[in-house]
């Protein structure tokens, strides 16, 4: 990576770490955040209202690089003490995810402040989707209590922002003993979670999709992540989304990580085929659906 590179993921993973910490934030120093980040732009059309729609952008963080942390992936020796990371929280380092409630957005028709309406809309509910859950600690029944795994991260991200979730969903094929799982949920969450401990199919009724079409509705703030290191159902999975509006109208953010071909990942993927670019297509063609589309690292 080029210095002038590394300078700009250093502002860009600054910027979205300061913005992390606050929550439905309009957009400050716009310029530099526009140089530096990806945007999506969203339409809001009351039917039936003579008013003009109400546009809407909203930052998210840029497909670049490995669609992962740009600063933990390769060997860097002048970075800054406060950015560096290392061993294995570098590889799944999560700091540059910028999530829609701490997302800076910016409203183009009035000045007057807004919350996005697809974040928060009255009785609306906040739904995140596990799909390759692990267990809630870690990856084993023994593990200590870690924020690399998905299900905590998420239950840590809106704790700390006062926000809850109020329904969570766990799909995991391993075979947990039951006793063993549920000895690490937190008690707050215990009447929320799911837990469904067997493999996800593309059709019938362990299809993901399937069930989130019968419990969310448009209004309610969806998050799914997708890691189940099977390539060819993922990208079946992945494509069910692309091709049916039913599913990818109720899906806000999905967090993936997509296995290809590259050689710094092939201590961790091998080589499973598809390249890099097939990353960026697919991520590119759902954010054009509205889903604020991340790499899971």
């Amino acid at each position: 990576m080029q210095k002038d590179e590394t300078d700009k993921s250093i502002q860009a993973l600054k910027y979205i770490i300061e913005s992390q910490k606050v929550l439905y934030q309009p957009s400050s120093n716009v310029d530099n955040a526009d140089k530096l980040l990806s945007k999506m732009y969203y339409r809001l059309e009351c039917s039936g209202s003579s008013k003009s729609p109400v546009v809407i952008s909203q930052s998210i963080e840029p497909l670049i690089g490995l669609l992962r942390d740009p600063l933990t992936m390769c060997s860097h020796t002048d970075l800054p003490e406060n950015v560096k990371i290392a061993g294995e929280d570098a590889i799944q380092s999560k700091r540059f995810f910028l999530l829609g409630p701490s997302a800076p957005y910016q409203n183009y028709q009035t000045t007057t402040p807004i919350i996005p309406p697809w974040l928060y809309k009255p009785g609306a509910q906040v739904i995140l989707f596990d799909v390759g859950s692990s267990y809630f600690n870690g990856m084993d029944s023994t593990a200590v209590t870690t924020s690399t795994i998905g299900t905590r991260w998420f239950y840590e991200y809106f704790r700390s922002k006062s926000l809850s979730l109020d329904r969570i969903f766990t799909f995991e094929a391993t075979q947990y003993v039951p006793k063993s799982y549920w000895n690490q949920i937190p008690d707050d969450i215990i009447g929320r979670l799911t837990f469904i401990n067997a493999g996800v199919e593309t059709s019938g009724k362990l299809n993901p999709w399937n069930i989130l079409k019968t419990i969310a509705k448009p209004e309610d703030y969806v998050i799914i992540k997708l890691d189940i290191d099977t390539s060819a159902l993922e990208m079946a999975l992945c494509n069910q989304i692309l091709n049916d509006t039913s599913i990818s109208s109720l899906i806000d953010e999905m967090f993936f990580e997509m296995h290809v071909t590259v050689n710094e990942m092939m201590p961790y993927w091998g080589a499973p085929g598809g390249e890099l670019k097939d990353t960026y297509i697919l991520f590119r063609k759902l954010r054009s659906l509205g889903i604020r589309m991340h790499s899971w690292p």
